[in-house]
């Protein structure tokens, strides 16, 4: 999930104000959220101080671009002051930022993650106009063969290759697998069936979330309820909140506050929401 400070948005169609992004989880019933930077775009002290104000509502992630590294050493050490910093994460987003996902730079800031015991979140959509690249399945597969320990989410699957992408996440045990942006906007194509055979053979690699503010949080449930057919409560419940909270646990001061595990409401998660509970507190970023 995203909110900028001047609640614009970078397609400028969207209102991706905090105000909004408050309105659309108590809207869904979410009562946790991955609140996510994106260099250029949310900065990271933004991100936390919407974290600091939300007593645990919200968990802040870090957008880190490794092209603005000048080194392995340096993006290293960047992710380090992240995690000291109080960050749960970190996000790599290769298409925004024009980076190849396999440079050297972009594989250390996963490295680093996984060293600082960080989540690692990953834009799938690697396309770019500047440089041919790979495809995502062989991308990732690459990346979780050189850094094996760390926990990334795969946001948005790999778009039209969420099959194959599975495949890897099979194969390689600290990769989950995200369905926001893909579920819905390629409904009624043959993804749709492939995001119906995900929830049903990896439910406890697959979490859910929305891409807000392009698409909310009721949106992304609304279809997946829908498409989602005989799925049992116990595999719902690890894709709508078990796996994100095994990712990313309650901390003792956010459980103080009622932002304890979930109540049988809905739930969402990665990039842009995680797990519901109980009464949504009306926070304000400081």
């Amino acid at each position: 999930m995203h909110a900028t400070r001047d609640g614009r948005w970078t397609t400028g169609r969207h209102d991706a104000s905090f105000a909004r992004l408050i309105a659309e989880l108590d809207r869904a019933s979410v009562d946790r959220a991955c609140l996510v930077g994106l260099p250029g775009v949310v900065d990271n002290e933004f991100v936390l101080e919407c974290a600091e104000a939300s007593s645990g509502r919200l968990v802040p992630v870090a957008g880190v671009d490794p092209a603005e590294a000048a080194s392995v050493d340096d993006v290293t050490a960047r992710v380090a002051a992240l995690a000291r910093s109080g960050f749960a994460g970190i996000k790599l987003h290769p298409r925004l930022n024009g980076f190849d996902p396999l440079d050297e730079r972009s594989v250390g800031a996963i490295a680093a993650a996984a060293s600082n015991g960080l989540v690692v979140f990953l834009d799938t959509l690697f396309r770019q106009r500047a440089r041919a690249t790979r495809n995502a399945a062989d991308t990732i597969d690459a990346l979780s063969h050189e850094c094996p320990s760390a926990a990334i989410v795969l946001l948005h699957g790999g778009g039209p290759a969420l099959l194959e992408v599975a495949e890897v996440v099979r194969a390689r045990p600290s990769l989950v697998l995200d369905l926001s942006f893909t579920a819905l906007y390629y409904r009624g194509s043959s993804v749709e069936r492939d995001v119906c055979w995900a929830l049903e053979r990896l439910d406890q690699r697959v979490v859910i979330g929305s891409d807000m503010p392009e698409y909310t949080p009721s949106e992304a449930f609304d279809h997946l309820e829908r498409i989602a057919g005989a799925l049992t409560p116990e595999k719902w419940a690890n894709i709508a909140y078990g796996n994100l909270d095994r990712l990313f646990p309650v901390r003792a001061d956010a459980a103080a506050a009622g932002r304890g595990r979930p109540s049988g409401r809905r739930a969402i998660a990665t990039d842009h929401e995680a797990r519901p509970g109980g009464h949504a507190l009306p926070i304000r970023p400081r």
